[in-house]
């Protein structure tokens, strides 16, 4: 379980870490990251879901560019791929490493790719919303993962109800969508400032259901495991955390999650609410 939690990590850094690339002699840099896709059919509400090696190249020339090589499902028997040009990256106002960024109208094949626009952090996750042949709805971002949050609780203790926030808590989702299934994973989670933290809190096995606007996982009597080396996987320090119930909602087309875990026992119940999002502001 450890090496899987390793191999996540890695995973992750990998992904928001090579978007900055080592200077190349033309000064480019190129990236393959996973990439989670969605294809709405606006005629009659399909969604379709597909995970692929998508190719980034970041240009620095004075200014920062980048070209996007995709490729994703519109249906069962439709793939389309397509390369943009270099696209100029503009700082975006509201936190650092962040751009925005647009494409004028790609032809790939029979079809065409409108509106295409995005975002990107440096360091961190990528956005992609676009239109294909003027009906499919598509939207692709790199793994989910989730820098701007706040957790909060709501409990009960022998000393009556406490409540506790924290933005330091953030969250990951990976989906298999083979099986329908996908998995949360809560880093640095904790409920108070002196109470137990875990390197990493696992909910896996979680229903998947891909929807028009993201996706949503839920679970029920769901027992976390966890990174913390110092205790057993299924101790009793992840046992307090058996999730009875959790929902979680992937909205804004994929660029912010909200959920709740409600855990704790039936004398001492703990209402856990989680909200996240890519970026400070949304596209």
């Amino acid at each position: 379980m450890q090496k899987a939690y390793s191999i996540v990590i890695l995973g992750l850094l990998i992904s928001m870490l090579t978007a900055c690339g080592n200077d190349e002699p033309n000064n480019e840099s190129t990236s393959i990251m996973i990439m989670y896709n969605r294809a709405v059919n606006t005629d009659n509400n399909d969604v379709t879901f597909s995970q692929s090696n998508c190719q980034f190249v970041l240009r620095n020339s004075g200014s920062l560019s980048m070209q996007a090589h995709m490729i994703l499902k519109l249906d069962n028997s439709n793939t389309v791929e397509f390369s943009t040009d270099f696209m100029p990256l503009t700082a975006s106002g509201d936190e650092s490493y962040t751009h925005t960024f647009s494409a004028a109208s790609v032809t790939a094949g029979s079809h065409t790719i409108s509106n295409l626009r995005g975002k990107i952090n440096l360091v961190g996750p990528t956005f992609i919303q676009y239109i294909v042949d003027g009906k499919y709805q598509c939207f692709s971002t790199l793994q989910p993962y989730y820098t701007h949050t706040t957790t909060s609780d709501n409990r009960t203790e022998s000393t009556g109800a406490v409540s506790y926030t924290t933005t330091d808590c953030k969250y990951g989702l990976v989906f298999n969508n083979a099986d329908n299934q996908g998995t949360l994973y809560l880093f640095d989670f904790h409920l108070s400032d002196g109470g137990t933290s875990f390197n990493i809190l696992c909910y896996d096995k979680l229903n998947l259901e891909i929807t028009t606007t993201g996706y949503r996982l839920t679970g029920s009597d769901i027992v976390p495991t966890s990174h913390e080396s110092n205790y057993d996987t299924h101790g009793t320090l992840v046992e307090q955390y058996r999730a009875s119930t959790i929902t979680i909602d992937v909205t804004q087309q994929g660029q912010a999650l909200s959920g709740t875990i409600k855990t704790g026992t039936d004398e001492s119940p703990i209402d856990i609410t989680l909200n996240g999002t890519f970026f400070e502001t949304n596209l």
